[in-house]
Protein backbone atom coordinates (compact mmCIF):
# COMPACT_ATOMS: atom_id res chain seq x y z
CA UNK A 1 0.00 0.00 0.00
CA UNK A 2 1.67 3.14 -1.26
CA UNK A 3 2.34 5.89 1.73
CA UNK A 4 -0.85 7.75 0.11
CA UNK A 5 -2.75 5.63 0.22
CA UNK A 6 -2.42 4.70 3.85
CA UNK A 7 -2.45 7.94 5.04
CA UNK A 8 -6.18 8.13 3.25
CA UNK A 9 -7.46 5.02 5.44
CA UNK A 10 -5.54 6.81 8.43
CA UNK A 11 -7.91 9.58 7.60
CA UNK A 12 -11.07 7.47 7.00
CA UNK A 13 -10.58 6.45 10.49
CA UNK A 14 -9.54 8.85 12.29
CA UNK A 15 -12.89 10.44 11.66
CA UNK A 16 -14.84 7.31 12.27
CA UNK A 17 -15.75 6.75 8.42
CA UNK A 18 -16.65 3.75 7.79
CA UNK A 19 -14.22 1.65 5.10
CA UNK A 20 -13.59 -1.87 4.06
CA UNK A 21 -11.23 -4.01 6.17
CA UNK A 22 -7.66 -4.88 4.20
CA UNK A 23 -8.79 -8.59 4.32
CA UNK A 24 -12.14 -7.78 2.58
CA UNK A 25 -10.49 -5.48 0.27
CA UNK A 26 -7.72 -7.82 -0.48
CA UNK A 27 -10.22 -10.97 -1.58
CA UNK A 28 -11.89 -7.93 -3.87
CA UNK A 29 -8.80 -6.94 -5.38
CA UNK A 30 -7.98 -10.37 -6.27
CA UNK A 31 -11.50 -10.90 -7.83
CA UNK A 32 -10.93 -7.86 -10.16
CA UNK A 33 -7.32 -9.40 -10.79
CA UNK A 34 -8.71 -12.97 -11.48
CA UNK A 35 -11.85 -11.91 -13.48
CA UNK A 36 -10.41 -9.14 -15.77
CA UNK A 37 -13.00 -6.78 -13.86
CA UNK A 38 -12.98 -3.25 -16.23
CA UNK A 39 -16.18 -1.56 -15.30
CA UNK A 40 -17.10 -1.17 -11.51
CA UNK A 41 -20.61 0.15 -9.67
CA UNK A 42 -20.23 0.89 -6.21
CA UNK A 43 -23.29 1.57 -3.57
CA UNK A 44 -22.29 3.85 -1.19
CA UNK A 45 -18.66 6.27 -1.60
CA UNK A 46 -18.25 7.10 2.30
CA UNK A 47 -14.77 9.14 1.21
CA UNK A 48 -14.08 7.02 -1.74
CA UNK A 49 -11.86 4.68 -0.45
CA UNK A 50 -12.72 1.58 -1.55
CA UNK A 51 -13.75 3.25 -5.06
CA UNK A 52 -9.90 4.41 -5.38
CA UNK A 53 -8.32 1.34 -4.19
CA UNK A 54 -10.25 -0.80 -7.45
CA UNK A 55 -9.75 2.35 -9.93
CA UNK A 56 -6.06 1.60 -9.24
CA UNK A 57 -6.54 -1.88 -10.70
CA UNK A 58 -7.16 0.15 -14.22
CA UNK A 59 -10.46 0.11 -13.29
CA UNK A 60 -13.54 2.81 -14.18
CA UNK A 61 -15.56 3.27 -11.26
CA UNK A 62 -19.06 4.53 -10.33
CA UNK A 63 -20.05 5.34 -7.54
CA UNK A 64 -22.90 6.43 -5.33
CA UNK A 65 -23.23 8.75 -2.65
CA UNK A 66 -26.48 10.67 -0.95
CA UNK A 67 -24.28 12.30 1.60
CA UNK A 68 -23.50 16.07 0.69
CA UNK A 69 -20.09 16.20 3.34
CA UNK A 70 -18.83 12.74 2.44
CA UNK A 71 -19.07 13.73 -1.60
CA UNK A 72 -16.97 16.72 -1.11
CA UNK A 73 -14.62 14.49 1.06
CA UNK A 74 -14.84 11.57 -1.77
CA UNK A 75 -14.53 14.50 -4.55
CA UNK A 76 -11.30 15.47 -2.81
CA UNK A 77 -9.68 12.68 -2.33
CA UNK A 78 -10.20 11.36 -6.06
CA UNK A 79 -8.77 14.24 -7.14
CA UNK A 80 -5.54 13.91 -5.17
CA UNK A 81 -5.46 10.32 -6.70
CA UNK A 82 -6.53 11.75 -9.78
CA UNK A 83 -8.80 8.37 -9.80
CA UNK A 84 -10.88 7.12 -12.62
CA UNK A 85 -13.88 7.09 -10.59
CA UNK A 86 -17.34 8.99 -11.52
CA UNK A 87 -19.44 9.97 -8.12
CA UNK A 88 -23.08 10.03 -8.48
CA UNK A 89 -24.33 12.51 -5.62
CA UNK A 90 -27.84 11.10 -5.29
CA UNK A 91 -29.77 8.32 -3.66
CA UNK A 92 -28.93 5.21 -5.44
CA UNK A 93 -32.87 4.07 -4.73
CA UNK A 94 -34.19 6.89 -6.42
CA UNK A 95 -31.63 7.54 -9.04
CA UNK A 96 -33.31 6.57 -12.65
CA UNK A 97 -31.51 6.09 -15.80
CA UNK A 98 -28.43 4.08 -15.14
CA UNK A 99 -28.09 1.91 -18.59
CA UNK A 100 -24.16 1.24 -18.30
CA UNK A 101 -23.17 -2.30 -17.58
CA UNK A 102 -20.92 -3.71 -15.43
CA UNK A 103 -17.91 -6.36 -14.61
CA UNK A 104 -18.67 -5.93 -10.65
CA UNK A 105 -21.17 -4.13 -8.39
CA UNK A 106 -19.96 -3.33 -5.14
CA UNK A 107 -22.49 -2.61 -2.47
CA UNK A 108 -21.27 -1.20 0.76
CA UNK A 109 -24.31 1.17 2.15
CA UNK A 110 -27.59 1.17 4.29
CA UNK A 111 -27.27 -2.67 4.84
CA UNK A 112 -31.05 -2.24 5.62
CA UNK A 113 -31.19 -1.68 1.75
CA UNK A 114 -29.09 -4.69 0.38
CA UNK A 115 -31.86 -6.64 -1.02
CA UNK A 116 -33.34 -3.62 -2.62
CA UNK A 117 -29.84 -2.28 -4.41
CA UNK A 118 -29.37 -5.76 -5.31
CA UNK A 119 -32.88 -5.96 -6.89
CA UNK A 120 -32.25 -2.32 -8.93
CA UNK A 121 -29.04 -2.69 -10.37
CA UNK A 122 -28.60 -6.70 -10.82
CA UNK A 123 -30.12 -5.95 -14.53
CA UNK A 124 -26.67 -3.37 -14.84
CA UNK A 125 -24.32 -6.47 -14.54
CA UNK A 126 -22.77 -7.81 -17.79
CA UNK A 127 -23.03 -11.80 -18.38
CA UNK A 128 -20.68 -13.44 -15.71
CA UNK A 129 -20.18 -10.62 -13.59
CA UNK A 130 -20.93 -10.32 -9.85
CA UNK A 131 -22.50 -8.69 -7.03
CA UNK A 132 -20.58 -8.17 -3.81
CA UNK A 133 -21.89 -7.19 -0.62
CA UNK A 134 -19.87 -6.13 2.34
CA UNK A 135 -20.31 -5.84 5.92
CA UNK A 136 -22.68 -9.38 5.81
CA UNK A 137 -21.47 -10.55 9.03
CA UNK A 138 -21.78 -6.84 10.67
CA UNK A 139 -19.50 -6.94 12.97
CA UNK A 140 -20.23 -10.67 14.06
CA UNK A 141 -23.17 -9.85 16.28
CA UNK A 142 -25.43 -12.46 17.26
CA UNK A 143 -29.38 -11.22 17.39
CA UNK A 144 -29.57 -13.15 20.54
CA UNK A 145 -26.80 -10.76 22.61
CA UNK A 146 -28.24 -7.45 20.99
CA UNK A 147 -29.91 -5.53 23.30
CA UNK A 148 -30.69 -2.49 20.77
CA UNK A 149 -34.09 -3.04 18.80
CA UNK A 150 -32.87 -1.29 15.46
CA UNK A 151 -29.71 -3.55 15.47
CA UNK A 152 -31.66 -6.50 16.20
CA UNK A 153 -34.50 -5.56 13.33
CA UNK A 154 -30.65 -4.84 11.20
CA UNK A 155 -29.50 -8.24 11.83
CA UNK A 156 -32.75 -10.00 11.12
CA UNK A 157 -32.89 -7.90 7.57
CA UNK A 158 -29.37 -9.10 6.82
CA UNK A 159 -30.80 -12.71 7.86
CA UNK A 160 -33.41 -12.58 5.30
CA UNK A 161 -30.64 -11.11 3.15
CA UNK A 162 -28.73 -14.24 3.08
CA UNK A 163 -31.88 -16.21 2.75
CA UNK A 164 -32.31 -14.13 -0.28
CA UNK A 165 -29.19 -14.77 -2.13
CA UNK A 166 -28.69 -18.16 -1.06
CA UNK A 167 -32.56 -18.80 -3.10
CA UNK A 168 -32.08 -16.71 -6.02
CA UNK A 169 -32.11 -18.46 -8.80
CA UNK A 170 -30.65 -16.13 -10.86
CA UNK A 171 -27.45 -16.15 -9.38
CA UNK A 172 -24.90 -18.28 -7.92
CA UNK A 173 -24.17 -16.97 -3.97
CA UNK A 174 -21.48 -17.51 -1.95
CA UNK A 175 -21.20 -16.08 1.62
CA UNK A 176 -17.86 -15.79 2.94
CA UNK A 177 -18.41 -14.49 6.76
CA UNK A 178 -14.92 -14.73 7.94
CA UNK A 179 -13.72 -12.24 4.91
CA UNK A 180 -13.09 -8.73 6.80
CA UNK A 181 -16.91 -8.20 8.29
CA UNK A 182 -18.24 -10.40 6.19
CA UNK A 183 -18.71 -10.42 1.91
CA UNK A 184 -21.27 -12.40 -0.18
CA UNK A 185 -20.18 -12.95 -3.80
CA UNK A 186 -23.40 -13.87 -5.75
CA UNK A 187 -22.22 -14.55 -9.84
CA UNK A 188 -24.70 -14.04 -12.61
CA UNK A 189 -25.99 -17.56 -13.97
Amino acid sequence: MTSKLNEFKQYCLERDIPIITDEGLAYIIDYIRKNNVKKILEIGTAYGYSAICFSLENTVVDTFERDPERIVEAKKWVKTFNANVTIYDEDALLYEGLTDKYDLIFIDAAKSQYQKFFEKFKHNLNTDSAIICDNISFHQLKIEDVKNRNTKALLRKLEAFKTFLIENKDFDSIILPEVGDGLSVSKKK
